[in-house]
């Protein structure tokens, strides 16, 4: 069973000279065993609200023999430029939900 570290999650408008804006989203998720893959992806389609992005994350468990301890794997989601002007992301796991702010967000 994965676990989002609630905590973890945090998302912000990176705003580099240079370089258009991006919004980063970061976090890590607990897994049962070693050898397990995590990533997050856009969810398809969108909620009804476009200020909030809605991120799914995505587990794959390991083949074969994997050991007995729960291993943190981060996480990281990244659209340049932002598709909306986001004030929230949601990260949904199927049995959880967490909403953050995005800082830096207008």
């Amino acid at each position: 069973m994965t676990v989002l570290l609630r905590n973890t999650f945090k998302a912000w408008i990176d705003r580099a000279p240079g370089a258009p804006p991006k919004l980063v989203m970061i976090g890590d998720v607990r897994v049962p065993t070693d050898g397990w893959q995590a990533r997050l992806t856009k969810r398809s389609p969108q909620g009804i609200n476009p200020k909030i992005l809605i991120l799914d994350v995505n587990t794959q468990e390991p083949g074969g023999e994997a050991q007995e301890a729960s291993t943190t794997i981060p996480l990281r989601y990244e659209e340049s430029p932002p598709q909306d002007e986001y004030g929230q992301v949601m990260i949904a796991d199927g049995k959880a939900e967490i909403v953050v702010r995005v800082c830096g967000s207008n």
